[in-house]
C-alpha cells in the first residue's frame, strides 16, 4: 500500500512538471517535443491544468504540436485531447462574453459618472501572446463606493444574482453560465489585510484618466507592478497561490522591460515584501526563460516551484491554516501541541480589535452596541458553526494533522 501510494504521488509530481513544460512551451511560441509529450500521463497533466486555470495555455502547446505531427492523438486512448480541447474553446469564448459585458458596465458607470479601475485579469490578459492565453474567473472592477446601490441595481436589471453585497470590501455578482464581477470598493479589506487597506487607502489619486474616458481610470504600470505582487502576496500567505502568478509576473516583466526598479523597490520595502518580490521574480524569470527541468533548481526552489504546481489557482483552505499555525511558531522549530492549542483559541476567541472589524463587516448590530461585544463572541460560534460545520472539522482535523 505505501509503496502505491508513494508510485502514485510520483506520477502527479512527473505531471505537474511536464505541465510546467507544456505552458513554457505555450508562453514562448515554442513546439513541445513528440518524444516527450509521448511519455505524459495526458489525464493529469490535462487534471492539473485545470485546477491551476491554465488548460488553455497547456493545449495551445499541444496544438502546435498536432499541426506538425498528427500522431500525438494516436497517443490519446482516453480522449483527453478532446475535452482538452472544448475547455481551451470554452475558456476562450468566456473571455470574449467577459470583455463584451465588461464593457456594457463601463459604458454604464462612464454615463452615469462613476469612476471605476479595472484590475488585475483585465490588465493581464491583452500581456499575453495570444488571445485567451490566461483565462478569467472574474472581472475584477474597483469603483466609487458612493454608488454601490446604482451599480447593484444595473447588475439586477441585467439578470444578475447579487452573491454579496455591503460586507467587507466587494461586492459580488454572477449570472449563469459564465458572468462573475467582483465590484472592489477597497482593494484590500481593512478587517484582515490592514497593511495593505493603509497602502492604498488613497489610491485614486495614483491614477491617471484612460484616453477617450471620462471616468475610467488606470495605475502606471510599475503601480500595476505593485498592486499585482501584493495580490500575490496575499494569497501566497494565506490559501497559498499556483503556477499562473509565477506566470503573471514573468508575463508582466516581459511586456514591460522597461519598469522604473528604483522605485518599485521603495515601494514594496514600504509595503514591507521587498525581499518575496526578489525570489519570486528571479524564481519567475529563471523558471519560464528556458525549458526547466528539476535539477535546474536549487532545493529551496523545487519546494516553491512544486508547491505552486501543486496548488489550485488560488490556493487551498488547508494551505491557509496551515500558514496561519506556522507564523505562530518559531521558524524552524517543530508545530507543538501548545501552539496548535493557541491557533484553536485565536479562530475562536481573536482579539478585541479583529473581533470589532469583523463586526463592522458581518454583524453591524455589534457593532454599533458593542457593550453587546461578549455576546458577539457567542453568536459569531453558533453562525460559523451553523453555515460551515464541515469547513470547521476539516479546519480541525488539518491542523491537528500538523
Amino acid at each position: 500500500m505505501k509503496k502505491a501510494k508513494e508510485k502514485e504521488k510520483n506520477t502527479w509530481k512527473a505531471a505537474a512538471w511536464d505541465m510546467l513544460y507544456l505552458t513554457v512551451c505555450s508562453i514562448n511560441g515554442e513546439i513541445p517535443k513528440y518524444e516527450r509529450v509521448a511519455e505524459m500521463d495526458l489525464q493529469k497533466v490535462y487534471a492539473l491544468s485545470q485546477s491551476q486555470s491554465l488548460e488553455a495555455m497547456t493545449f495551445m502547446a499541444l496544438e502546435r504540436l498536432i499541426k506538425v505531427n498528427d500522431a500525438v492523438r494516436l497517443l490519446d486512448t482516453e480522449q483527453v485531447l478532446t475535452k482538452w480541447e472544448e475547455a481551451k474553446n470554452k475558456a476562450i469564448r468566456k473571455t470574449i462574453l467577459m470583455d463584451a459585458e465588461r464593457n456594457q458596465l463601463f459604458d454604464f458607470l462612464e454615463r452615469q459618472n462613476i469612476w471605476h479601475l479595472p484590475l488585475k485579469g483585465v490588465i493581464l490578459c491583452p500581456m499575453y501572446p495570444e488571445f485567451g492565453m490566461r483565462q478569467m474567473s472574474d472581472n475584477d472592477v474597483l469603483f466609487d463606493s458612493s454608488c454601490r446601490s446604482m451599480v447593484r441595481s444595473w447588475f439586477e436589471s441585467r439578470g444578475y444574482v447579487v452573491e454579496r453585497y455591503e460586507k467587507g470590501n466587494q461586492d459580488v455578482y454572477h449570472k449563469k453560465p459564465i458572468y462573475n464581477f467582483e465590484m472592489h470598493t477597497a482593494l484590500f479589506p481593512e478587517e484582515t489585510q490592514t497593511k495593505f487597506f493603509r497602502y492604498y487607502k488613497s489610491v485614486k489619486s495614483r491614477l491617471h484618466r484612460v484616453a477617450g474616458r471620462e471616468f475610467e481610470y488606470a495605475m502606471s504600470d510599475e503601480d500595476f507592478y505593485v498592486y499585482m505582487v501584493v495580490h500575490i502576496y496575499k494569497h501566497y500567505i494565506g490559501n497559498g497561490t499556483g503556477l499562473r502568478s509565477l506566470l503573471d509576473l514573468y508575463v508582466c516583466h516581459r511586456a514591460k522591460p522597461d519598469l522604473d526598479r528604483r522605485y518599485l523597490d521603495e515601494e514594496f520595502e514600504k509595503i514591507g515584501i521587498l525581499d518575496f518580490e526578489k525570489e519570486m521574480r528571479a524564481l519567475a524569470l529563471k523558471t519560464f526563460a528556458d525549458q526547466p527541468e528539476p535539477s535546474t533548481f536549487t532545493e529551496d526552489e523545487q519546494k516553491i516551484l512544486y508547491e505552486l504546481m501543486s496548488n489550485h489557482t488560488y490556493g487551498t483552505m488547508e494551505n491557509a491554516w496551515r500558514n496561519q499555525v506556522k507564523r505562530m511558531q518559531s521558524e524552524g522549530v517543530n508545530i507543538t501541541s501548545v501552539v496548535k492549542m493557541k491557533y484553536f483559541l485565536t479562530r475562536l476567541f481573536p482579539n478585541k480589535e479583529h473581533m470589532e472589524k469583523w463586526c463592522k463587516a458581518y454583524a453591524p448590530f455589534f457593532f454599533r452596541n458593542k457593550w453587546l461585544m461578549p455576546i458577539a463572541y457567542i453568536w459569531r460560534i453558533v453562525r460559523v458553526n451553523s453555515e460551515k460545520n464541515k469547513q470547521m472539522k476539516k479546519e480541525f482535523d488539518t491542523v491537528k494533522k500538523m
